[in-house]
């Protein structure tokens, strides 16, 4: 499998990082005598590694000897597309085992339109999708997380469901699974549904009444609610992704659930109740992440941070402390009328980046109406107080086909937004509004899943009207797409009768649905047909007495309760009585822009480069799977490593620091090296072990070679460097030195160089001096090395790959798996001296 990987798929794929694993924190252990779990999130790596839920499941699980926890994630379309290719089933990331040969397989399902992507894992797993066909052989199928409250749209292809907080149960339900490792497939579920509370498995239940077959199984399956958030539950250590990923930060969960209970809020249903976390106790774990991970930005986890209690005293003693370990401090959302100005003068030393807002409606009354209970006033106080501290970016989330909405309450989203530009303009500088609208999904165990939801129609309509009304050069718009959300509420208000709709289009080619570039609706709407469904049908009104798809599944309040909020938020409309705006603003005319004041012209500053008082020359390379990360993600492991040995690096100044960090050229993806540089700034003289402690903060793979001081970094390494020495090792063969010397003797050798935007053809022979020949490797007896020496940098460049096709050495398809290895950097004066970047 190993072999398979690395000269068959990872060589091949456009992001190799996603799957190769090996990341700092990352744990790999026996699976002899251990149950064995593969524990996946059915999106890209760079989605699924921002799941916080993931990291916990994934230490929680491999805390305990008996267990084995290892992680995949949705291979891209070129990935499938070779896997299928090669015949290489889906494989974990610690030991790029097969899934199939695990005992357990579970998924972590947050959002309805990552179905698809299940079943691809399923299938290019060699695993049936559906649980009916599975055998003793095949692992068990569980899945968890947000959507699951709503199980039945997935429940053919899932043998367990686990509903709720699983930080308590999950060792539980491993544990039984472990000592039913001896039995069939149907006894262990029996066992699970049996001894594990919270655990749902269909195959026990009527698909059609969704009523218990046997005494045993619980009418009703309750949702699991940890009573508080202990300390135990959180890993003292985590992943750090080498790629790039969605949220490229340390996250830290502050607090689960949200005062607020909006009725539209689904997130409120399922993470309810409200679960506090010390405040000191959040400090302490932020802290030692940071000394573990390296991260230069913190976020604060939750529904709604801003209604943290200790929030003030708990962003100013972090702004305190980050502030001298040049780390960031980021806020998400927060709550209008509770971003005061002591939280602002909290935040004053953080990256102003923008802050979020959600209004959600364009009127007090439909506000009152979905509990969200903002006036107008604090909504433009809170804009004042962002601008007024230094924020230049605010951006407002709006929802679009709220039940009850009128022509006024989308009105008045104009008119808030004219309202905000309007307070823009009392500030100098540029203010940027950036504006998101949301097609309402009316969603399981909110008091609103009754409601009707609006068509792709309505939301195009209103959303058009406000982007004509409120059209302004500094307003940006974002809308949701309304097809993508109409399938979206579909799947989430069906049944067991969605099964068959999510297979067809798996069949017919949907993946990555949530993503713009991989939706197809009429896909959808095709597959909806082959299976004899109106999918208009599921965006009617339900009666209050209907038996709903998810009525089986218990959130701690009886539909009754929902009915009662249901109808009581209908009250409110005759209560509420829409105020006037803040600002009595005409209508603008098309031509008028509603700009912003501009800033008067700034002195010129000094420069804002911090004094340095030394600089170091590193001399480093990489081997093994890291050969499969970009240049970006070696800068990327670089700094992290840097922040985690201590070593008293450098700063630019101002809000944005950056380390003062230069590297020589790239490495191109694929190749080892031990031959990379850059030059580091030190605040101060580092001491004699620099380079064993950095040593000991980089990742497996990575290491430095040597370190010295420099004196002259006028010129960059990459502007100074000229030349570079590759070699490969190669079996016996005399075509090798044959057909090099053969294309030696040439003048010319054009190849076709592909750009980013175009193809060009290069002459490389002016960048090609010299290659030799060993008969013996001196690190692989019984095969030969081929060693090229090539121009690098601006006097023109020619990598090894061009060389060897052009030699007819190897062939397009053959070439990206050469493991070249980077053996010298140099700069060859024009005397002919050749030096290395410790020389010169």
């Amino acid at each position: 499998m190993k072999h398979l990987l690395e000269t068959k798929f990872f060589p091949h794929v456009i992001k190799p990082g996603r799957y190769t694993g090996g990341e700092p924190g990352q744990i790999v252990k026996s699976h002899e005598n251990k149950l064995t779990m593969a524990v996946g999130y059915p999106d890209m790596y760079e989605i699924g590694m921002s799941y916080l839920g993931m990291q916990i499941l994934y230490h929680l699980v491999n805390a305990d000897e008996r267990f084995v926890c290892e992680r995949f994630f949705a291979p891209d379309r070129d990935a499938e597309q070779i896997v299928r290719r090669e015949s290489i089933p889906m494989f974990s990331l610690e030991s790029h085992r097969p899934l199939n040969e695990f005992d357990v397989v579970g998924f972590t399902l947050a959002y309805e339109m990552v179905y698809t992507n299940m079943l691809n894992i399923l299938d290019l797993a060699g695993i049936p999708l559906k649980a009916s066909e599975r055998t003793d052989d095949h692992p068990l199928i569980i899945a968890g997380g947000p959507v699951v409250h709503n199980p039945e749209p997935t429940a053919a292809f899932i043998d367990a469901f686990y509903i709720g907080d699983a930080e308590e149960n999950i060792i539980g339900i491993l544990e039984i699974l472990k000592d039913s490792r001896h039995l069939g497939r149907h006894e262990k579920l029996e066992r699970l549904a049996r001894g594990a509370s919270s655990v749902y498995v269909p195959a026990l239940y009527d698909s059609a009444t969704r009523k218990p077959l046997n005494d045993f199984a619980p009418a009703v399956v309750p949702s699991h609610r940890i009573r508080e958030l202990r300390r135990e539950f959180y890993p003292r250590t985590q992943l750090v992704p080498y790629i790039e990923t969605v949220h490229d930060r340390l996250t830290v969960e502050i607090m689960r659930g949200c005062p607020r209970g909006c009725r539209f809020c689904q997130a409120c249903a399922v993470y309810r109740p409200v679960r506090l976390r010390p405040k000191q106790e959040i400090i302490a774990h932020i802290n030692s992440l940071l000394e573990q991970t390296g991260y230069d930005e913190v976020s604060l986890l939750s529904l709604s941070s801003s209604d943290y209690p200790d929030i003030i005293p708990l962003t100013l003693q972090l702004n305190r402390e980050l502030q001298a370990k040049r780390v960031a401090l980021a806020m998400p959302s927060m709550r209008p009328g509770t971003f005061t100005q002591q939280l602002a003068d909290a935040l004053q030393t953080t990256r102003k980046t923008g802050l979020t807002f959600a209004p959600e409606a364009g009127t007090e009354r439909l506000r009152a109406f979905i509990r969200k209970d903002i006036a107008d006033q604090e909504l433009y106080d809170t804009i004042h107080l962002a601008f007024k501290n230094g924020w230049n970016l605010v951006k407002l989330y709006f929802m679009l086909g709220l039940p009850t909405e009128t022509d006024e309450d989308i009105d008045g989203i104009v008119q808030i937004i004219r309202n905000v530009c309007r307070i823009g303009r009392e500030y100098q500088g540029k203010r940027v509004i950036n504006i998101t609208l949301s097609p309402f999904s009316p969603k399981a165990h909110t008091p609103l899943q009754w409601d009707a939801q609006p068509t792709p129609e309505y939301i195009q309509e209103k959303a058009d009207y406000i982007k004509r009304q409120a059209r302004n050069p500094f307003v940006n718009f974002k809308l949701h797409d309304p097809e993508l959300a109409f399938l979206e509420g579909v799947l989430g208000r069906g049944g067991r009768e969605m099964a068959g709709v999510i297979e067809t289009a798996f069949h017919e080619g949907a993946r990555f649905d949530g993503w713009s570039e991989g939706f197809d609706f009429n896909r959808w709407l095709d597959a909806f047909g082959k299976n004899n469904l109106d999918p208009r049908n599921y965006l009617r009104e339900r009666s209050y007495s209907e038996s709903l798809p998810w009525s089986h599944i218990g959130m701690g309040i009886s539909t009754d309760h929902l009915v009662k909020q249901r109808t009581e938020s209908a009250m409110t409309l005759k209560e509420t009585t829409q105020k006037q705006p803040i600002y009595d603003i005409p209508a603008a005319p098309e031509d008028n822009n509603f700009g912003f004041g501009r800033s008067p012209k700034r002195a010129v500053r000094t420069s804002s480069i911090a004094p340095t008082l030394s600089v170091l020359r590193f001399r480093w390379g990489r081997k093994g799977l890291r050969r499969f990360l970009s240049h970006l993600d070696n800068v990327r492991v670089m700094e992290r490593a840097l922040r985690r040995s201590g070593l008293p690096v450098s700063f630019t100044q101002g809000f944005h620091p950056h380390m003062k960090i230069s590297f020589g050229p790239p490495l191109t993806l694929g190749y080892t090296s031990s031959a990379e540089y850059f030059d580091l700034h030190l605040d101060r003289p580092a001491q004699l072990d620099l380079v064993d402690k950095l040593n000991g903060s980089l990742p497996d793979g990575y290491f430095i070679v040597s370190a010295q001081g420099v004196i002259n970094t006028k010129t960059s390494l990459s502007g100074k460097i000229n030349r570079a020495i590759y070699e490969l090792t190669v079996d016996h063969d005399p075509i090798y030195p044959e057909k090099i010397n053969a294309l030696l003797e040439r003048n010319i050798i054009e190849i076709q160089r592909v750009g980013k935007d175009s193809t060009k053809t290069v002459n490389i022979r002016p960048a090609l001096y010299a290659y030799t020949w060993q008969d013996e490797s001196d690190d692989d007896p019984g095969r030969a090395k081929l060693i090229l020496e090539l121009g690098v940098g601006q006097a023109g460049y020619a990598r090894p790959t061009e060389v060897m096709l052009a030699a007819g050495l190897a062939d397009e398809q053959d070439v990206p798996a050469l493991a070249f290895h980077r053996r010298e950097l140099l700069y060859i004066d024009d005397n002919g001296n050749r030096l290395t970047p410790l020389e010169f």
